[in-house]
Formats: C-alpha cells, sequence, structure tokens
C-alpha cells in the first residue's frame, strides 16, 4: 500500500508552491519547479521577455527595489541622448579632480589628479566594471534632473535616480535608487526596437553593456560565447541583473534577490534562472 507524505512534509510543499505563482507561457514548467526548491522566504523578483515585449515569465515584476549599479543603465542612455543632440561628444575630455574620486566600485579613484578623461572612457568604465567615480562626473554633467527627466518623460515612475555613487549622506537621509524588474526591461526593450531611441545610440548602448566585466549573475552558467549586454547591480541587501541575452531568440531578462544570507546565493538563483530562461526560451 502506498504511504503517503508526512502531514509537515505536504505542509512545506504547499507553502512553497503558494511562495512561487510564476506566470509560465507554452506551458513550460522548468522555471516553477526550480523555484519551488528555493527558501520560502527568498525575495524575488523577476521579469523575462521576448524581443517584441511578450511576456514569457515573471515573479512580481512591478515591484520597487533598490536599483544599486542597474540605474547606471538610464544614465547611460541619457549621455547617449546627449551625444546624439550633439550637446557633447564621447571624445571630450574630463580632466579629472581630486573631489570626484569615490570609493567602491572602479579604478578611476586611483588614478592621479588632473588626468584627461574622455566621456568615452568616463561611459566604458561605468559600465564595464560599474565605475562610481565615472558614474557621479557623468551624473554631474548631465545633471541628475536631466537624467530623471529622460526617465520621467517616457513615462518610468519607479525607476529614479535620487542620489549619487557612494553618497552616505544622501543614504542616511533616507534617499535611493530604484527600478522594477519591469520598468528595467522595457528600457533594455528599446534597445532592441530603437523606435524609442535612436539605431545609433541602441547599438551603442548594446556595445557598452556587452562588455560588463561581471559575470557571477546571468551569463554564469551560459554559453561562454553567448553574447549578453547587461548590467549589474550589488548592496548589502539586493543583487541584480538586468541585460539582453543573444540566443537564436533575443530575450529580456530582469533579476533581483533582496535581503540574502550570501551573495553567492544571490547570484547562484540569478545565474539559474538565466540559464533555465535561455534553455526554455532562448535557444
Amino acid at each position: 500500500m502506498k504511504k503517503s507524505l508526512p502531514s509537515q512534509v505536504r505542509y512545506l510543499l504547499f507553502i512553497c508552491v503558494l511562495q512561487w505563482p510564476v506566470f509560465l507561457a507554452n506551458g513550460q514548467d522548468a522555471l516553477q519547479e526550480y523555484l519551488e526548491t528555493l527558501a520560502p522566504d527568498t525575495e524575488l523578483s523577476f521579469l523575462i521577455q521576448g524581443a517584441e515585449g511578450e511576456i514569457l515569465a515573471e515573479y512580481e515584476p512591478d515591484k520597487r527595489v533598490p536599483s544599486a549599479s542597474i540605474i547606471k543603465i538610464p544614465i547611460l542612455l541619457a549621455l547617449l541622448e546627449a551625444v546624439e543632440k550633439e550637446e557633447l561628444s564621447l571624445e571630450d575630455r574630463y580632466r579629472l579632480r581630486n573631489q570626484d574620486k569615490v570609493g567602491g566600485a572602479g579604478e578611476l579613484q586611483f588614478e592621479p589628479d588632473g588626468s584627461l578623461l574622455t566621456y568615452r572612457t568616463l561611459a566604458t568604465e561605468m559600465i564595464r566594471i560599474s565605475d562610481n567615480t565615472a558614474t557621479n562626473i557623468l551624473i554631474d554633467k548631465l545633471g541628475m534632473e536631466r537624467i530623471q527627466g529622460w526617465l520621467n518623460e517616457r513615462g518610468f515612475t519607479a525607476t529614479q535616480l535620487n542620489r549619487k555613487m557612494m553618497d552616505f549622506a544622501a543614504i542616511e537621509q533616507g534617499k535611493q535608487n530604484y527600478t522594477s524588474p519591469a520598468e528595467i526591461n522595457r528600457i533594455l526593450l528599446m534597445l532592441l526596437d530603437a523606435t524609442s531611441v535612436s539605431a545609433e545610440t541602441a547599438a551603442s548602448a548594446r556595445q557598452l553593456l556587452t562588455a560588463c566585466a561581471d559575470r557571477q549573475t546571468l551569463p554564469a552558467l551560459l554559453p561562454k560565447n553567448l553574447e549578453v549586454a547587461h548590467k549589474t547591480g550589488t548592496l548589502d541587501y539586493v543583487r541584480g541583473d538586468a541585460g539582453i541575452i543573444f540566443g537564436k531568440r533575443a530575450l529580456v531578462v530582469s533579476v533581483f534577490v533582496e535581503h540574502f544570507q550570501e551573495i553567492e546565493d544571490a547570484e547562484k538563483i540569478i545565474a539559474e534562472i538565466g540559464r533555465l530562461a535561455y534553455e526554455i526560451y532562448g535557444r
């Protein structure tokens, strides 16, 4: 006679199923099965879309989350818009000052005062290794209001640039930068359809995002030769990645994990979702 599961086990399985009511297209369930292996208290939000914006899988896609360095994607696009309007050139040079330098990610904080840096270099380093000094210089050049205006004009409400990088005084005042999986995906979709931005801006942004050196999240379990244009973000309480996976079918994917015990745990979750997205929908 077949024995039933103990009541405690049945209860835990029931709670896990309730915890991950993910929408899946085409009857695919491998992603659902993976999510059901996660601890019920895992704080996760993600969105997987096709190149036309069709939703393939989602979990709390409208949740507003601290953006960490993923906010650097709209900063990049605001910069490229200024270049397109011929307000500046990526070959223009900026003279580095001591007061520009901030800690955290990046190498420009170690460059000598007076070093001449092109805006192309600043944009490249902001994305490649998430250089905070480069980011703050670009925020000052463009103006925080202009960057937020770029977002507001396009209907973004969850995505907000409220402080510069490493601004601990602003953080103590409760100022934080935010986004959501749905909004950062919509920004990335602009780089595929090139209707909300020019084809040149879209191509430049994709090229820069492809050079992101942080490979611990979405690209970690993907084929090594697969192109991924993405930007990661890390704070003590959030690890995220948002990007375009250029498989046989292009996918736009953003994943955020919050309040994890170990950052490696969050990275593994993001990497597994990236792998499953590609294997189910992208190849």
